[in-house]
């Protein structure tokens, strides 16, 4: 028998507002960037969100709050799958409102390439 309590939390993640913006925020990336989404956000064998095969591997994340904290883990993840393809790695984060709007769109990568980008 399942976990009321977990089943609870799992059906009300998907039908909230920051769930419908990310796997909107997923596709309307892949399409302006000519990419494409991942299977199942990269969490199976390909990692990242969105990507365009030989140039671009994006994590995509939103958040409600007035601050996103991005970790090494998270850095390192999409850093070592994108440098495998002779990819670049993003991290993108979403502000949002509750109801799901956007408010700021910001990117991430390495210094490295912000120091090789003439």
């Amino acid at each position: 028998m399942e976990n009321p309590f977990l089943k609870r939390a799992r059906e009300s993640q998907k039908t909230s507002a920051g769930y419908k913006h990310s796997r909107k925020q997923e596709r309307k990336l892949a399409n302006k960037l000519g990419g494409r989404t991942t299977l199942a956000s990269g969490a199976l064998r390909e990692k990242g969100d969105v990507r365009v095969k030989g140039k671009k591997r994006i994590e995509c994340k939103c958040t409600q709050h007035k601050s996103f904290s991005i970790t090494l883990e998270m850095v390192e993840k999409i850093k070592a799958a994108a440098l495998l393809n002779d990819e670049t790695p993003y991290i993108q984060v979403d502000f949002i409102t509750k109801e799901g709007k956007l408010l700021e769109q910001v990117a991430v990568v390495p210094m490295f390439y912000l120091d090789n980008a003439d």
